[in-house]
């Protein structure tokens, strides 16, 4: 490994898409196990029946779902899925079809029911539902895609849901039975070509489709990708009477959308020109809410050099601040000219988009210990006191007493790795507090639990601080408060212990606090003993004596700027007593940071983040990008000339403190051979 010179490039392989977001959840019907994992229950007892194999319908093999139309008038398919974050995810497609022997709904005679889709966790009800409405004879006798588009709130989802119900009182005429094809859960496709006018079906007010003029489409986000003429070919011709005012209402209905999902919606405008004279007008585009009040978002003026061609427009999305958009209005505008002669235009290819930057290696760094690393927070001039850690699991602080007192022996410890140097980083601390959850303020121990602070916000604790002296060396400090909300240890309220151990160079090494009796015990170091204590006997008080109780561990700036961004691993940590409470004795072997303990991320107040990393043992090289979207790869090689190893070993990624770079593990098991090294991206 000392001969062993890194390189780093970026290669990029994008393959046709830049939508860089998570994979699509999707079942399709055409084996029996797909069916499987789908099951109907419907309230009291009115349940639909589920073909247990594929059936074929209109050519096309799918999933088959009876109802008798009396005893069993809804369907409600459920099954499990993949937890997601629906905040990267735009939609949910179901393709359907109803047998045209089905009967329909009693009181609106073409009526097949209702359509909603929800989106659970572990089954919860509604979930995030979305409404889809009735769906008629003769066109849900074909197959029919419809689109439930996903909105906030968003939330984790580990559950679909799919309802078809007659409203309330009604009964079908006669059996029913649906065929389903597919249903996809779809990321959020960047760019979203929301409407190529290949027909004229979302065109409710003004204007009309026209299918003798269409623009080819242009992704916005890959401007090297060649055009795509969308078939059918079609675009939406809109007159203008009175180019000289504010006139005419052209309205487009659209599946509602999260506008400030998109930064950009663009569209394509072909240009007329105006019905005689020589004056050109313009035109101004509204986004509308869900309450149905509209948002100017832009507008255009036309000019002579236009007329005959497409012009492609781009105007702020998110900036209108609407997260539930069901229409877009076109009308005409003033030019420049302040004429009065009609004009007409068509528009085309309405898209929303992201700008993209490709991402590419910008760090390269020799792999780090194993364990669980935590850094400080960016922002060193307005949070000098940041703190970053973790505290005991919830579930182990209620009911349980994890101080000393008539439960000697008890020690509390930790094992550094990679700490900075009182050079770089003067006044950096690592610590142990143990809380009384019961004489907290406000009685907020939960909150407490993952707020890395909580020593200050506590009445009652003990302490134990490490920390990188200011002109070199390290200091050591046990502390503890009694009654004292709001402040730190000191003589008024508890008292404080200080040790500079001789020849200390570095904070890396164990630590540990041991209590022996109620009133004393000692500090212990790489070194071996750091110092002992005495405290009055305080066993009388409850101060020590919770119902409950937790244990952090952390990383502190300590007031000092110069430890923006610095970080240490603690290869394990420890907490025992004599008394009935958990035992802890983490080495942070993972895979992740609860694999072993339920250990809450505890974060700071300001900049708040999560910033304790479990960091996999063996790494050999951390390699960093600078992008944290999904759908990049690292592949190594150790010849530029020969072969690529696809992933470089990696199987383990995460967001560094910034949120802004993603940082990869390579195991040294897997560098590649010889003494160079090179790694790519490739966009999978």
């Amino acid at each position: 490994m000392q001969r062993w010179i890194p390189s780093l490039i970026t290669a990029v392989a994008l393959a046709g898409s830049a939508s860089l977001c998570q994979a699509q959840l999707s079942w399709t019907f055409n084996n029996s196990g797909t069916i499987a994992e789908w099951t109907t229950a419907e309230p009291g007892g009115m349940t639909a029946t589920i073909a247990p194999d594929p059936v074929v319908y209109d050519g096309t093999s799918c999933m088959q779902v009876s109802m008798d139309g009396v005893t069993s008038t809804e369907i409600d398919l459920k099954a499990a899925m993949s937890s997601i974050n629906e905040a990267g995810y735009i939609s949910v497609t179901v393709v359907m079809a109803v047998d045209p022997n089905s009967g329909t709904e009693n009181g609106a005679t073409t009526s097949y029911g209702n359509l909603q889709v929800a989106l659970q966790e572990n089954g919860a009800w509604p979930g995030n539902a979305i409404w889809g409405g009735s769906h008629f004879t003769p066109q849900a006798n074909s197959w029919v895609t419809y689109t439930f588009v996903i909105g906030p709130p968003y939330q984790t989802a580990n559950g679909i849901f799919l309802q078809n119900q007659v409203d309330g009182g009604h009964v079908y005429s006669g059996p029913v039975t649906n065929y389903i094809a597919s249903i996809t859960v779809n990321p959020i496709p960047n760019p979203w070509l929301m409407e190529d006018f290949s027909n004229g079906s979302l065109i409710t007010g003004g204007g009309s489709w026209d299918s003798t003029q269409d623009a080819p489409f242009y992704n916005p986000v890959i401007p090297t990708a060649p055009a795509v003429n969308e078939t059918p070919p079609g675009s939406w011709e809109i007159p203008i009477s009175n180019p000289n005012g504010y006139s005419g209402w052209n309205q487009l209905n659209v599946p509602s959308f999260d506008a400030t999902r998109y930064q950009w919606i663009g569209f394509d405008i072909y240009f007329d020109g105006p019905t005689g004279g020589t004056e050109d007008g313009g035109f101004q585009f509204f986004l509308f809410t869900s309450s149905w009040s509209s948002q100017w978002v832009g507008s255009g003026a036309f000019n002579s050099s236009m007329i005959g061609k497409w012009t492609h427009f781009n105007f702020p999305c998110a900036a209108s601040g609407i997260t539930g958009c069901p229409s877009m209005v076109f009308q005409g505008a003033p030019g420049t000219d302040g004429g009065n002669n009609a004009i007409t235009f068509h528009v085309d290819n309405i898209v929303l988009w992201n700008p993209v930057t490709i991402p590419s290696i910008t760090g390269l760094t020799p792999g780090t210990p194993g364990g669980l690393q935590m850094t400080l927070d960016a922002d060193g001039t307005a949070n000098p006191n940041d703190q970053e850690g973790i505290c005991s699991p919830s579930a182990d602080n209620t009911g349980n007493n994890f101080f000393w007192i008539n439960q000697f022996p008890a020690t509390y410890s930790f094992f550094l790795t990679n700490c900075p140097a009182p050079a770089v980083a003067p006044s950096f601390d690592a610590h142990i507090y143990v809380c009384n959850g019961d004489t907290i303020p406000g009685n907020d121990f939960g909150y407490n639990q993952t707020y890395s602070g909580l020593n200050w916000n506590v009445a009652d604790d003990i302490e134990l601080h490490v920390q990188n002296g200011n002109a070199g060396g390290v200091s050591v400090q046990f502390s503890w408060k009694t009654n004292a909300p709001s402040a730190n240890p000191s003589s008024a309220n508890g008292a404080v212990n200080t040790w500079n151990p001789a020849g200390m160079t570095s904070m890396n090494g164990p630590w540990s606090l041991t209590f022996t009796s109620n009133t004393g015990g000692y500090v212990t170091g790489p070194n071996g003993l750091v110092g002992n204590f005495t405290m009055p006997d305080l066993s009388a008080l409850p101060n020590f004596t919770p119902a409950d109780s937790c244990v952090a561990y952390g990383i502190f700036k300590n007031g000092n700027t110069n430890n923006n961004l610095m970080s240490a691993t603690f290869a394990s940590v420890g907490e025992s007593t004599s008394g009935t409470a958990p035992v802890y004795s983490e080495s942070f072997s993972g895979p992740g940071l609860t694999a072993n303990y339920a250990w809450q991320v505890a974060e700071y107040y300001l900049d708040a983040a999560n910033r304790a990393v479990w960091v996999p043992a063996g790494t050999g090289y951390w390699v960093k990008w600078n992008a944290t979207v999904a759908g990049w790869a690292v592949n190594s090689t150790g010849d530029l000339l020969g072969t690529w190893l696809p992933g470089a070993g990696v199987t383990y990624t995460y967001v560094d403190a910034t949120g802004t770079n993603t940082v990869a593990a390579v195991p040294a098991a897997s560098l590649p051979a010889g003494n160079a090294g090179f790694f790519q991206l490739e966009h999978q």
